[in-house]
């Protein structure tokens, strides 16, 4: 198995079932399983044909808790390339971090945070406007190479996981937490690169879960735990 053949499987099966909902003091923005898939399919075609990286590409995820961070992680996960917060060849962050950023703009894919991902009208120059570069890009993706059991999803520091032990992490959170198959799950706060792309994207995929991405500055998590009928919270 793969996250790219996992993810296909929840399409057929869950369908419109909510997979990831975002809450923001901006609103409340709701990715059906299809929806998420059809994210995925145009942003690993824009990796692949757009930004032209290859297999042995390293890429990085810096959009907290918005919804777009799931759909990167996913996309990378989808395209077999390795997740790491070490001398990535890509990060993935917001225009204001661009400001401060110390490498080349090209090494920097600027995702809006606008609720419905409409792209940052100015991004400074030679950074890579990734909102807008990626509406150009087909929701059909086909993997552009076999992904290798040994493969290494997420590397941080000296510590590898595969995509198998990374579902293994991912389903001894669930434990830990005590969410169980098909239960919807609240997250709020920052943690470490594993546990973030475990809880954002893995455990729904592989265990039936939908995840409430909280992106509240003050949220009111008993009134979020009702209204959206959450079993769980995990608040970092």
């Amino acid at each position: 198995m793969s996250f790219w053949t996992e993810l296909q499987r929840n399409t057929s099966s869950r369908g419109a079932t909510p997979l990831v909902t975002w809450l923001s003091d901006m609103g409340r923005i709701e990715l059906s399983t299809v929806t998420f898939a059809n994210a995925v399919s145009k942003a690993g075609n824009f990796l692949v044909d757009g930004l032209e990286l290859e297999e042995d590409a390293t890429v990085n995820v810096l959009l907290g808790n918005h919804w777009q961070s799931p759909v990167w992680f996913g996309t990378a996960l989808a395209t077999g390339l390795t997740i790491t917060d070490d001398k990535p060849a890509i990060t993935f962050g917001i225009n204001s971090r661009a400001q401060s950023w110390q490498g080349s703009p090209e090494e920097f894919v600027i995702v809006s945070q606008d609720p419905f991902g409409m792209p940052d009208k100015e991004i400074p120059a030679g950074f890579v406007n990734g909102s807008a570069e990626v509406r150009n890009f087909g929701d059909y993706f086909s993997p552009a190479w076999p992904v290798a059991s040994e493969h290494v999803a997420i590397q941080v520091g000296e510590t590898e996981f595969t995509w198998e032990q990374l579902v293994a992490r991912a389903l001894e959170l669930a434990d830990q937490y005590g969410i169980k198959s098909g239960q919807s799950y609240g997250l709020h706060g920052a943690s470490d690169l594993v546990t973030l792309a475990a809880l954002q994207v893995v455990l729904p995929v592989v265990n039936g879960n939908s995840v409430v991405l909280i992106d509240q500055a003050n949220p009111d998590f008993d009134a979020i735990k009702k209204q959206e009928k959450l079993a769980q919270m995990i608040i970092f």
